[in-house]
C-alpha cells in the first residue's frame, strides 16, 4: 500500500525516508481544498503549531480549513498534530487562569480531532515542555481522556515510539525536545523511559530504520531538520531591530554562534540531532 502525505497547513517538520514510492503534496492557507486526497491509498493529514486561538478565543483559522477536508478521509487514515498545541508554556502548574486558557487552547483542537474519522496522534513541541515534564504529563493525560489511549506520542516524556501503520508503512515519533533540551532541569525526565541517555535513543533510532528497510517509513517530529529563517541563523530586518538597531543584530550573532537556544541549529545537541 502506498502513503500519501498530505502536508495541509503545516507548521512543523516531518522526515519521510523510504525505499517504496510515496507522493508528497502541499497546500498553503489560500488553496480552498487539499487535492489528491485518494480512497485507495493511506493519507497522512499533518498540522502544527496550532496551538494559539484566535483573538476571540475560537478555534486557529488554519485548524477549522483543514476539518474541512475530513469528510474526504476514512478510518485508515491519520491526523497529526507536530507540537506546540498550547502556547506560550504548554500546561502550567500554577496560575488558574493560565491553566483555564491552556485547556482551552489544547480542547479547541481536540474537538476537531474528534471529528477525524481514522487515527490521530499528538507529538509534543518545545511549548509543551515548558511547564516541565508535570506540564506535559497534563496534556498527554488531556489528550488520552479525550480521544483514548496511547493519542499522544511517545508517553510520559520519552523519546521515541514506533507505530506500525500498516505491513508495509511505518511510523516513528520522535520528541526531539527531549533531546534538545536541558536535562538538569529535569531531574526525573527519564525515570518513565526504557531509554535513558541520547546515544540509547540515537542507536534505537537507527536500528528502527534498518528494521523497516523496504517499507515506507514516516518520521513525525517537531523540530525541523532544514529552516530558512532565525533558527538557522537568517535574519531579517525586524529580528536585526530588537530591542534597538545595533544591539539586535549582536543579539542575533551571539545566538548563533553560542548555541544557546535550544530551538536553534547552532545548538550542539540540535545539530547531533539533525545529523542522524
Amino acid at each position: 500500500m502506498k502513503a500519501k502525505l498530505l502536508f495541509g497547513l503545516i507548521s512543523m517538520g516531518l522526515i519521510i525516508s523510504s525505499c517504496a514510492t510515496y507522493n508528497a503534496h502541499n497546500v498553503n492557507a489560500s488553496d480552498k481544498e487539499i487535492k489528491h486526497i485518494d480512497k485507495n491509498t493511506t493519507n497522512v493529514f499533518l498540522i502544527g503549531d496550532v496551538g494559539k486561538p484566535e483573538d476571540d478565543g475560537s478555534a486557529p483559522k488554519t485548524l477549522l480549513k483543514l476539518q474541512t477536508q475530513f469528510e474526504k478521509a476514512d478510518k485508515d487514515d491519520f491526523l497529526l498534530f507536530l507540537g506546540d498545541n498550547i502556547y506560550p508554556r504548554g500546561i502550567p502548574l500554577k496560575n488558574d487562569n493560565a491553566i483555564k486558557a491552556a485547556e482551552h487552547a489544547l480542547k479547541l483542537q481536540l474537538d476537531v480531532a474528534k471529528t477525524f474519522p481514522g487515527s490521530v496522534y499528538f507529538i509534543p513541541g518545545n511549548h509543551d515542555w515548558y511547564s516541565g515534564l508535570k506540564g506535559l504529563k497534563e496534556q498527554e493525560k488531556m489528550v488520552e481522556e479525550a480521544l483514548g489511549k496511547n493519542t499522544f506520542q511517545p508517553e510520559n516524556g520519552c523519546p521515541i515510539e514506533k507505530i506500525d501503520i500498516s505491513d508495509d508503512i511505518v511510523m516513528l515519533i520522535v520528541d526531539s525536545h527531549w533531546y534538545v533540551t536541558n536535562w538538569n532541569n529535569h531531574p526525573t525526565i527519564n525515570d518513565d523511559c526504557e531509554i535513558k541517555t541520547r546515544a540509547d535513543f540515537l542507536d534505537e533510532f537507527r536500528g528502527e530504520i534498518k528494521k523497516a528497510r523496504g517499507k515506507v517509513t514516516l518520521v513525525a517530529i517537531h523540530h525541523p531538520m532544514y529552516s530558512n529563517g532565525p533558527h538557522n541563523g537568517r535574519y531579517g530586518v525586524k529580528e536585526n531591530m530588537k530591542p534597538i538597531p545595533v544591539l539586535g543584530t549582536l543579539k542575533n550573532i551571539l545566538r548563533t554562534s553560542t548555541g544557546i537556544v535550544n530551538a536553534d541549529f547552532s545548538n550542539p545537541f540540535y545539530n547531533e540531532l539533525r545529523k542522524i
